[in-house]
């Protein structure tokens, strides 16, 4: 079984959430992926409600909802996201939309979505930009040591700081990763088997896959993975766990 944790919605189908929606989930059954996790951004051009509403007939789809944590009305926001149009978590772009990860404002959301129960996952991607915005590591870890209550996932493991993460996510028993974009973004440099080494120095826990479409056709990120996976040795039980298990247990999705 294969849950994609960390995938988006292609502005470039047809234009519309609703054709956005319709080929995530043909895309879900060609690759045989039984749950996602699809984030919605501020950055494009459907609005919360919109996207809701779009994935509503598809059950195989849940969505975090993107909430800037400087906008009026930001824990107002989120809870209507939740509440009222059925989002399961929160997602935070501190690069795409140039904020600090440890600022106040950011502080207190987190703070706010574990108050409702529900998961953050913030990016945690060190491109160009995110370097000249002052990325660092520390500053993922004091969000996470500010808001205990509250599970956050660090987006993409970090990227080439893929150790530094690991090892503070060893002290912050809040936090998880996913392996987004990084796993293949990095291919024939040293990242993914440092990947893979945080992977195992973890014990696969807390560790979840996903595929960050539509950098790629779901099918084609989804076998690339499995095969550098599978050439590094991975068990079948660390597989499953990677692939569908820890993310089946984080989400409490009892029915798969």
């Amino acid at each position: 079984m294969i849950i994609d944790a960390h995938l988006h919605f292609d502005e470039k189908v047809d234009g519309t959430a609703v054709g956005a929606a319709r080929e995530l989930d043909r895309q879900m059954e060609e690759a045989g992926v039984a749950r996602c996790i699809a984030l919605h951004l501020q950055a494009q051009q459907w609005p919360a409600e919109e996207v809701a509403q779009a994935i509503r007939p598809y059950p195989r789809i849940r969505a975090f909802v993107n909430v800037h944590p400087h906008q009026p009305g930001a824990v107002a926001a989120l809870r209507d996201g939740v509440e009222r149009l059925g989002y399961i978590g929160l997602k935070l772009h501190p690069r795409l939309q140039e904020y600090g990860v440890d600022d106040a404002e950011t502080i207190a959301l987190v703070r706010a979505a574990g108050g409702i129960g529900i998961p953050v996952l913030v990016d945690a991607f060190p491109d160009g930009t995110h370097l000249m915005q002052g990325f660092s590591p520390l500053r993922y870890a004091t969000l996470a040591r500010e808001c205990p209550s509250t599970r956050i996932i660090w987006a993409h493991m970090g990227g080439h700081h893929v150790i530094d993460f690991m090892m503070l996510a060893k002290r912050l028993p809040n936090v998880y990763l996913d392996c987004s974009y990084s796993l293949l973004y990095f291919q024939k440099s040293s990242v993914p088997v440092d990947m893979v080494y945080a992977m195992r120095s973890m014990r696969f826990e807390r560790i979840f896959y996903g595929s960050d479409y539509p950098d790629r056709p779901l099918k084609a990120s989804l076998d690339m993975s499995l095969a550098f996976l599978r050439a590094q040795g991975l068990s079948d039980s660390e597989m499953a766990r990677l692939m569908s298990g820890n993310a089946r247990d984080f989400f409490g999705w009892s029915d798969l």
